[in-house]
């Protein structure tokens, strides 16, 4: 398996979580040139966040991306499960943070990490393979 996958992951659902966020808030209210520029001053502020929120789920997801690389599992059954690790790490911590739009938060998160873990691939290298 490539090493690579766990960062781009990760570092491809942060980016894009808070782009999805934005689209569902502004489906939701009124969109204006205001609110777009106050996402773009929010926007570092939340990659540092999610990055730092999103540090325990991604320890456990590196430890179950370990156990797959020792395993003869197939790729598509380990790309779900690795997505499914984060969907619920999502879910469980915005639900600890808690506000009035941890739901959308959620939701943004884990459709950005649907999309990217589907997107990039996951490869997996025999023990003979250098």
């Amino acid at each position: 398996m490539s090493r690579i996958f766990i960062a781009r992951h990760w570092i491809f659902t942060l980016i894009c979580g808070p782009i999805i966020f934005a689209i569902i808030n502004g489906f939701n209210a009124n969109w204006s040139s205001m609110n777009f520029f106050d996402f773009l001053q929010l926007y570092p502020l939340m990659i540092l966040m999610g990055l730092l929120f999103s540090m325990p789920t991604y320890i456990l997801y590196s430890i179950m991306f370990v156990v797959f690389k020792n395993k003869e599992i197939q790729i598509i059954y380990a790309k779900i499960i690795l997505i499914i690790i984060v969907i619920i790490g999502v879910f469980i911590t915005t639900a600890l943070i808690n506000g009035t739009v941890w739901f959308d938060l959620a939701l943004s998160y884990s459709i950005s990490s649907i999309f990217v873990g589907l997107y990039f691939m996951l490869y997996f290298k025999n023990e003979t393979e250098s």
